[in-house]
């Protein structure tokens, strides 16, 4: 085997090699943007899952403050009374 029939040889192995890297890396950039979109997606909807319930919570929350003010305010007026 001559030098240049080894260097051929060689060079079509790596270029093989660089072939399939190469499509692998394609396959694998797109998955991974799918991936981190639909992550992306879901934490978005569970923040807003999350911030719609914490603004009923204030709203009941306000609205407990308010009953215990007024029934405070009777049992004050009672006991003056």
């Amino acid at each position: 085997m001559t030098f240049l029939q080894l260097f051929m040889l060689i060079e079509s192995q790596a270029t093989i090699f660089a072939l399939i890297v190469g499509i692998f890396s394609v396959y694998n950039r797109r998955t991974t943007r799918r991936e981190i979109s639909r992550q992306i997606s879901e934490t978005s909807d569970k923040i807003s899952a999350l911030i719609k319930e914490t603004r009923e919570l204030v709203v009941e929350t306000r609205n407990l403050i308010v009953a215990e003010g007024d029934k405070t305010r009777e049992l004050i007026k009672a006991l003056k009374g």
